[in-house]
């Protein structure tokens, strides 16, 4: 995978107990999946202590409760420990306009420098290649052949996320003429730009 080829990335995937830190929700979980030279590499994960009931639906959805997270780590304790991890890196999610405001309030709260780093899309990428349809995570790796992992718990969806990654950027390679990462974030930027707009 030529476009890869010494570039280094890291994936990262939250839970929360709701959709929006504007509307009061909070961070649970955090995941980092490394990505090396187009191979996964290190990986980390943390519950974090939300410091608030963790709602039934959320429950419903990820099965995080009250209990696991009672002696989890501060918001400010995980916030300190991932911000060196990811330094310098490009960022790959699945859909970062969610995952990215929780982010961002994890590291303003922890006294942590902001992320700029580049970012790249999988749900762009993925929206790019087989349209707006359905592009969730658990399809694409079906549709992909990926290997199962525990899904809606941030370390599972990570791995999945990156190697949702490595298969598009592949496709994107082979297909679209696409040559390096930064052509890959900036194209995954543009389509979820097109799909916001309509």
């Amino acid at each position: 995978m030529p476009i890869l080829e010494g570039e280094r990335a890291s994936v990262l995937d939250t839970e929360t107990t709701g959709m929006s830190p504007a509307a009061g929700a909070a961070l649970l979980e955090v995941a980092r999946v490394d990505i090396e030279s187009g191979a996964l590499g290190d990986f980390w994960s943390s519950l974090i202590r939300p410091g608030r009931p963790i709602p039934p639906d959320a429950i419903a959805v990820h099965g995080i409760t009250d209990a696991m997270v009672a002696d989890a780590p501060t918001p400010t304790e995980v916030g300190a420990r991932l911000r060196p991890m990811v330094d310098e890196r490009m960022l790959v999610f699945h859909n970062a306009p969610f995952d990215l405001p929780f982010l961002i309030v994890l590291l303003r709260d922890a006294g942590q420098p902001p992320l700029l780093n580049p970012i790249v899309d999988t749900l762009g990428l993925s929206r790019g290649l087989f349209g707006t349809g359905s592009n969730s995570l658990g399809q694409l790796a079906q549709r992909l052949g990926l290997p199962p992992e525990t899904s809606h718990r941030a370390l599972g969806d990570a791995r999945t996320t990156a190697r949702v990654f490595l298969a598009l950027a592949d496709r994107w390679e082979r297909e679209r003429g696409i040559r390096s990462l930064a052509e890959l974030a900036a194209v995954s930027q543009d389509v979820m730009r097109l799909a916001a707009r309509r």
